[in-house]
C-alpha cells in the first residue's frame, strides 16, 4: 500500500498547497471561487472534449468496463434517490445526492500511470465522457427539482441541462468522434493547452475549496455522503466490473474511480441552481480529507 500511496501522495500535495494558498492569504477565497468558475466554464469543458474525442469504444474489454462503470453509478443514483424520504430539506438532500454520485476524476487520473500503467489513462479517460454526462445530466434535474431554484417545466429542467458547460463539453467531444473527425488542426493545440491547464487547477481549486467550519454544521448528511462515496460506490464498481466479465486489472480501474473523493464542481453546481452550498463544501471537504486514508487502502485491496 505504501506505493500507492506514493503514487497519490503529489496529488493531496497539490490540493494541500490549494487550502495554504488560500489560509496564506496568496488569493482570497473570492479569487479562488473565480479561478474555479473559469475552470468550470472553459478549462474542464476543454478537458472533457479532448477525453471524449479521443475515446475508443471498439474494444469489448473497453465496452464492459464502461458498461460496468454506467451500471454502477446508475445504482448509486438509485440508492441515493430512495433515501430522499428521509430528508424533508429538499437542498439538503441535492448536496447529499451530489456528494454520493459526483466523482473527482482528476485527483485519480493525475496518479493513473503509476498506479495502473498504460492502461489507466486510457480506461479513465475513456470513462470520463460517458460518466459526467450521466452524472450531470441527473445532477441537475436533481437540483431543479429539489433545488430552492426548482424549474417551472421540463423547459427550463432542459434549458439548464442544455447550458450545462460539463455536459456540452462531453456531447460536443463524443459528437464529433461519432461523425468521424479526426483532424481538429489548429484548435487541438489550443484545448490541448488548456486541457493540461485543467487538472492543477481543480486540484488547487479543491484545496482552496476546503471549508472546516462547515464540517461541524451538518455531520448527519455529511456522513450520509461520505459512506455513499467512499464505502459503497467502489465496492459496487469493483463488483459490477467483475460480474460483466472485465479483467482484474479494469474491475481496480473502476474500483478507483468509485473510491474518488467528491468533485469541487458540486459546489459550483450547488450555489447556481439552488443547493445547500454551504453543505456541499462540508461533503467536498470531508470527503477530500477522507480519501487520503481511504483511496489508497481501496485501490491497494482492489489491486491484489
Amino acid at each position: 500500500m505504501s506505493e500507492v500511496f506514493a503514487e497519490l501522495a503529489p496529488v493531496f500535495i497539490i490540493i494541500a498547497l490549494g487550502w495554504a494558498a488560500r489560509a496564506a492569504r496568496v488569493g482570497t477565497p473570492e479569487a479562488f471561487g473565480h479561478v474555479n468558475r473559469f475552470g468550470y466554464f472553459v478549462l474542464y469543458p476543454a478537458f472533457l472534449f479532448l477525453l471524449s474525442f479521443d475515446a475508443d469504444l471498439s474494444d469489448l474489454n473497453s465496452l464492459r468496463f464502461v458498461a460496468a462503470l454506467l451500471a454502477g453509478f446508475a445504482a448509486m443514483i438509485a440508492l441515493t434517490l430512495l433515501m430522499k424520504p428521509l430528508f424533508k430539506d429538499g437542498p439538503a438532500f441535492t448536496s447529499v445526492f451530489q456528494g454520493s454520485v459526483r466523482w473527482n476524476g482528476f485527483v485519480l487520473l493525475s496518479a493513473a500511470p503509476g498506479l495502473y500503467g498504460p492502461l489507466g489513462p486510457q480506461m479513465i479517460g475513456l470513462a470520463f465522457g460517458p460518466l459526467v454526462l450521466l452524472v450531470n445530466v441527473i445532477c441537475v434535474a436533481v437540483l431543479m427539482r429539489w433545488g430552492e431554484k426548482r424549474a417551472a417545466s421540463m423547459r427550463a429542467l432542459l434549458d439548464q441541462i442544455i447550458a450545462n458547460p460539463l455536459i456540452l463539453g462531453c456531447f460536443f467531444g463524443l459528437a464529433a468522434h461519432a461523425i468521424g473527425i479526426r483532424n481538429l488542426g489548429p484548435l487541438r493545440g489550443a484545448l490541448d493547452l488548456l486541457g493540461h491547464a485543467a487538472m492543477p487547477v481543480a486540484l488547487l481549486c479543491v484545496g482552496a475549496g476546503l471549508d472546516f467550519r462547515a464540517l461541524r454544521a451538518r455531520p448527519l448528511p455529511v456522513a450520509v455522503a461520505c459512506v455513499m462515496k467512499l464505502a459503497i460506490a467502489p465496492a459496487l464498481m469493483w463488483g459490477l466490473a467483475r460480474c460483466v466479465g472485465a479483467s482484474p486489472a479494469l474491475a481496480a480501474i473502476a474500483a478507483g474511480v468509485g473510491s474518488t473523493p467528491t468533485a469541487a464542481a458540486g459546489y459550483t453546481m450547488a450555489r447556481e441552481l439552488g443547493g445547500d452550498a454551504r453543505l456541499m463544501a462540508a461533503i467536498v471537504t470531508a470527503t477530500t480529507l477522507l480519501s487520503f486514508i481511504s483511496m489508497p487502502i481501496v485501490i491497494a485491496l482492489a489491486g491484489r
